[in-house]
Order: structure tokens, then sequence, then C-alpha cells
């Protein structure tokens, strides 16, 4: 700047007017890319962390109740709907009224807060914030047991036509995404009556201890009850034992991974021994594998052999076997491309198309009941998979039924998905190296499919934030809000 005032002379009050307008547009660049409340921040996480790693959320209420103090605190003003979710609107300042509203859904499950707390931080740091812009609206949503309830009742108005939606969620890697996967609901019914047994000993298995989660691409690695059952029933019938299931109960979690087990199974007293050293063999493979994870996992069995306590019926022999050949013969975890398939341009030999999972057995009158939830990237894989579903039921005589179907969700828009890398890029390219968000397909059903359905023409993105760009993303965002992109650098 010197040579240039020495090659250039300016009058002294032109050339202090031009040091001060070029230091005034640095000062406020920086200052307006800057919005987040960095201690605010801090302070709620820590505070949320705290209180989830002390197992504090105990139920939906009690997140609820959590996030609406924090609110009544600063003062903010926010709605509950009748599905429970907690609606913060800012309506936009006079000269911006024809700016694109922006919304920003979040998911609340009380199961998952531990996992998800930089998530529920992001979320109340962008509704707490207030911003002179276009009309802004911040909704956890609320998604106990995963099944998308507060999604489907979320009301249209909050999804004007020129709306600019994004959803977020928490994991290992931060991304973009305008797709994710379709989802459907089917079940197995095997008719089953009770009879008297003909065993002469039973033994009780129980599981407990276990988180549930949202099911995805991590399960391979989920302990899963249904399948343990499985296993030990598969094991009777390899060794070619009489056996019967006398009762079961799974401890379901809505479309969420399943959480216990309680069965009895019936066997004749010669089988015991090989049956109960084959269970100590399992039990102790479990606590190896996850035993760090899960403190209360509990993975235990009971011989009984007194006949005063010997269950008075059972599912017939018949019955029980079809349960343990459909159990056996269901892929339950992840599809993959394999050279031999019709592989989208956009995909790759190994990669995920699927994901099916059993999320629970039920007993039901004269039947007993497998639900199914499944997920693929379209409807070509979805039919794919479900057909194995159904032959797996008709091979061994039982009744395969489908439920409900979410579709795919694309959004073949740009508008928001260019607007908001421009915008991530320009705030954080001078503080961070890492300014570019990588854009990436979905490989699981996200509710963003559920928002899609709100308004057809709401330009949506998916936004996964990880803990090292929680921070820079939420602020990120409210550059958004605040600009729309309309930034001086």
């Amino acid at each position: 700047m010197i040579d240039f005032i020495r090659k250039h002379p300016l009058p002294v009050a032109g050339v202090i007017l031009f040091i001060c307008i070029a230091v005034g547009l640095s000062f406020y660049g920086a200052r307006s890319t800057d919005i987040l409340n960095r201690s605010e921040y801090s302070a709620f996480y820590k505070d949320m962390k705290a209180k989830a790693e002390d197992g504090y959320f105990t139920g939906q209420d009690v997140l609820s109740g959590y996030i609406t103090s924090w609110a009544d605190e600063k003062g903010l003003e926010y709605t509950v709907d009748d599905s429970g979710n907690i609606i913060f609107t800012d309506e936009a300042v006079e000269r911006k009224k024809n700016v694109s509203p922006t919304v920003i859904c979040a998911s609340y499950n009380y199961e998952t807060v531990r996992d998800n707390v930089y998530l529920l931080t992001s979320a109340a740091m962008i509704a707490g914030t207030d911003l002179s812009a276009g009309r802004k609206t911040v909704v956890f949503v609320n998604d106990e047991q995963n099944t998308g309830s507060g999604y489907k009742h979320l009301s249209r108005k909050l999804f004007k036509n020129k709306a600019k939606v994004i959803y977020m969620d928490y994991g290992s890697n931060a991304y973009m995404s305008n797709s994710s996967f379709a989802r459907k609901k089917s079940t197995i019914s095997v008719k089953a009556g009770r009879y008297e047994p003909s065993c002469d000993s039973a033994v009780r298995i129980h599981i407990s201890g276990l988180d549930s989660g949202v099911i995805g691409t991590g399960i391979t690695k989920h302990p899963d009850p249904v399948s343990a059952l499985s296993t030990l029933l598969t094991r009777l019938k390899s060794k070619s034992a009489i056996y019967q299931l006398a009762d079961f109960e799974i401890g379901t979690n809505g479309d969420m991974y399943p959480v216990s087990l309680d069965a009895t199974i019936m066997l004749n007293s010669y089988a015991v021994p090989s049956f109960t050293k084959y269970l100590d063999k399992r039990i102790k493979a479990w606590n190896k594998t996850y035993g760090g994870d899960y403190e209360e996992l509990a993975y235990t069995y009971e011989l009984i052999e007194d006949p005063e306590q010997m269950p008075e019926e059972a599912y017939s022999r018949k019955a029980t076997e079809k349960l343990t050949n459909v159990l056996y013969t269901l892929q339950s975890g992840l599809y993959k491309y394999e050279a031999t398939d019709t592989i989208p341009e956009s995909h790759s030999e190994g990669d995920i198309y699927g994901i099916n999972a059993v999320t629970g057995i039920r007993a039901a009158d004269g039947a007993i009941i497998v639900d199914i939830l499944t997920q693929a990237y379209d409807d070509e894989c979805m039919q794919k998979i479900t057909d194995d579903n159904a032959a797996a039921a008709e091979l061994f005589e039982c009744t395969y039924t489908d439920g409900e179907t979410v579709p795919r969700f694309l959004n073949e828009k740009d508008s928001l998905y260019r607007t908001f890398r421009t915008t991530f890029y320009k705030v954080n390219r001078t503080t961070n190296a890492n300014t570019v968000l990588t854009m990436a397909s979905d490989n699981y059903f996200t509710p963003c499919s559920y928002l899609a359905s709100r308004n057809e023409n709401a330009d949506i993105i998916h936004l996964r934030l990880n803990k090292d760009q929680a921070r820079m993303i939420t602020n990120s965002i409210l550059c958004y809000i605040a600009y729309k992109g309309n930034l001086l650098f």
C-alpha cells in the first residue's frame, strides 16, 4: 500500500480515508462472518453432555423439557405441536420479507442423546441466535423410536414454496447430501399353535443392558438379540436335537435396534450338556466383543429340570423349526453391489445398496410375527431385497406382507447446495484449512423423505455434522441464513 501511495500521491485526507475504508471493510467482513456465540455453545454442550452421561435423560419428556426450559431461560418464543415437535420461528425483518425462508430440522430422541449432543447444541444455537434476516424456523423434531411420527405430522405451513430446508444429523464424517434411501416395513407370519410340550428340560435365556440406535450401515457391528436367538435355535437344528420354543420376549424399540431378549427353549435332557456348553462359548464371545461398549451387558441362562417349573405350553416343534429356518434364511445386514449386478454410474462394486434388519419378533393369535425394516437405494434395489424376504417366507410356508413404504429422497435442485457450499468456504477459508464440505449420497434412509412430502417444491439438503466441524458448520449456517450467500468477499 505504501508503494502505491508513493506512486499515486493523494491528499493526506484521501489517504486516511482510503486506509479507514480498507480497515473497516476488513473488520466488517471478519465480524459479519463470526456470528456463533462460542461461549454459549460450549456452556450448552458441556451441560447437556454431563447430564447425558449421568443418565439424566430417561424419557422423551425429559429431553423435551430440557430444551424448552433452556428456551424459557433465554426468553425465546416457541410452540410445541400435537406431535411433540418444538418449533422456534423468527419472522423476517421488514427489508427481507421476500427472502426465501430457511427451515432447520434436527431429530431429538432421548435414547440417542449421548451420541447427538453436538447436533442438539448446534440446533439450539441456531434457534437462539438473533439475526436480521429472512424467516428462520428451527424444529426439534420428535423422533422417539425413529418411527418418523414427528416428521409425518409437521405442518405444511412451515415449508413455504421457496423454503430452503436443512436437515441436520451427526456422524463421524461431515458432508452434504441431496439423496438418501427409501424405506419399507414388512412382516413374515409363521403359523404357530401352542400345545403341551414334549420335551423334558428347558433353558431360559436372558440378554439385557444394550443401548438401542438408529439402524444404519453399522448394523453388522451392533449386538442383536434376535440374531442371538436365531443362532441358538439354528445350533439345535444342526445337531438334530428335539427342541421347542416355549416363550419369548424381544425388547423391541420401534424402528430401532432391539435391546433385550428373554426366551425359554425346551429340549430333551440328553441334549442339555452339549447345548449349555455351546451357550457358555456364545456368552464368552459376546462379553469379549461387546462388554467394553456396554457396561451393563448381561447374557445369562438358567437350566430348568424340575417338572413343576417347566412351561405348561410351547410352540409346536414344526412351528419352532419354521421360525428357525426363516430367521436363518433372512439376510439381516448389508446388501452390496457385486460384479454381476447392474451398477448405477454413481456407484461401484462393493458399495452398499440396501440394509435389511429384523426389528423384532412378537407373538400373535396363532402365529409368530417377524418384523422387518428394509432400506434401499431405489425401487429396483428395494424390490430385490424384499423379494428375498418374500422367498424366505414362501420357502417355509409362511406369509409375507408388505407394510408402510417411504420413497427415497432425491433433490435435483442445486441452489441451496451451491450457496451453502460457497458460504462455508468464504466463512472458513481464512481460519481453517479444511474449508470444503464433501458432497455425498447417503447410503441409508433419512427423514428428508418426510420433509420432501411436506412441499415438493422445497429445496432440501442433508447436512451431517461431526465433532471436528460442528461449530464451523453451525456458524456457517448462521451466516447462510443472515446473508444467503451475499458476503463481501
